[in-house]
This record gives C-alpha cells, structure tokens and sequence, in this order.
C-alpha cells in the first residue's frame, strides 16, 4: 500500500478542532493521535485514494489553521471552505457531537 493513501479528517471533542491528514491506515492514525490529545477525538471522515491532496486542503484552508502540531489543526469552520465534492461527502449529523457526554 502506497504510504498516505487516504485524506481523513479527525475532530477533537470539546473544541471541535479538526486535524487534516493522510494514511494507509486511518484507525492505527486515530489511535495514534488519542495517546497525546487532551480531548477524545474520532473520524469524522475518510476519502479513499485522495491522501495525495493533502497539501492542497491544507493550503486552500490556512486562513483556518490553528497554530500548534505542525499546523495540521483547523478550527472547525474550516470545513465550510472545503471544496464542494469534499465537503458534500461530510455527514453533517456528526459534526455538533463535542458537548455530549
């Protein structure tokens, strides 16, 4: 499997921050990321095979970019931006999740 195949989107509870990314496995990534956030985070969205356009986001929303980590963290508005094929693919349900218990 080609290193980064898959462009997923993590959210972190409590501030909804979101953190954009690549990998050929997304699960051990989300795994990964737990051990040092201070927040439960999930996948809130994976796009097989687009791990490749990663930069692209990341640069079409810098203005969103929350700096610490790199800069791999956006505030969760961030999604609004996004270009329309991805963002179509959200499930808008999941997004107002960090206030439950």
């Amino acid at each position: 499997m080609p290193k980064g195949r898959d462009l997923y989107f993590i959210q972190m509870r409590k501030t909804g921050a979101i953190k954009i990314g690549r990998s050929s496995n997304v699960e051990r990534r989300l795994g990964e990321l737990q051990v040092g956030a201070p927040h439960k985070l999930r996948v809130l969205m994976v796009v097989s095979n687009k791990g490749c356009i990663e930069r692209s986001v990341h640069n079409k929303l810098d203005h969103h970019r929350l700096r610490f980590d790199k800069g791999e963290w956006f505030g969760p508005n961030c999604l609004w931006d996004l270009p329309i094929w991805l963002y179509e693919q959200l499930d808008l349900e999941m997004l107002d999740w960090w206030d439950e218990d």
